[in-house]
């Protein structure tokens, strides 16, 4: 297993996009300021957390919005809401490695679905340890 970063969860998440909904279907990543057509997707990361758990342990949640522009209405927003907590339950990195959404809620502001899903994961942060210098003792009478 690699370690596993926010980058990699991101790009996961895109890549099961596009296999769940091909062309015509776009998909976007971040901050789109034109071309955004209905039956498009966009995908941001609003935040993340990172804690320390127990010594070089640490868990990591981020959060990702999928973001769907309907064709059409309510209805279809429904219909691919539904189709997307399937999509998104289990993501496969680039790297190859499975992460599992912990928490998937979805909404649908002003005519556009927004899907906020949660990857919690734990990554292990290896430290220097500054080791003591060798005490010598003279014991000289």
């Amino acid at each position: 297993m690699s370690e596993i970063s926010f980058n990699s969860i991101f790009d996961g998440v895109t890549l099961a996009l596009h296999a769940a909904f091909p062309a015509p279907a776009r998909v976007h990543g971040d901050e789109v300021k034109q071309d955004l057509k209905p039956g498009d997707f966009n995908v941001v990361m609003p935040g993340a957390a990172h804690a320390q758990e127990v010594g070089q342990r640490y868990k990591r949640t981020p959060s990702l919005d999928v973001i769907y522009y309907p064709k059409c209405g309510k209805a279809e927003c429904y219909d691919v809401a539904d189709q997307l907590t399937s999509v998104l339950e289990t993501i496969t990195t680039p790297e190859g490695d499975k992460v599992n959404a912990t928490s998937c809620e979805w909404t649908v502001t002003g005519g556009v679905l927004h899907v906020l899903v949660e990857y919690d994961h734990f990554v292990y942060k290896p430290r220097e340890e500054t080791m003591m210098e060798t005490l010598k003792i003279d014991q000289r009478g």
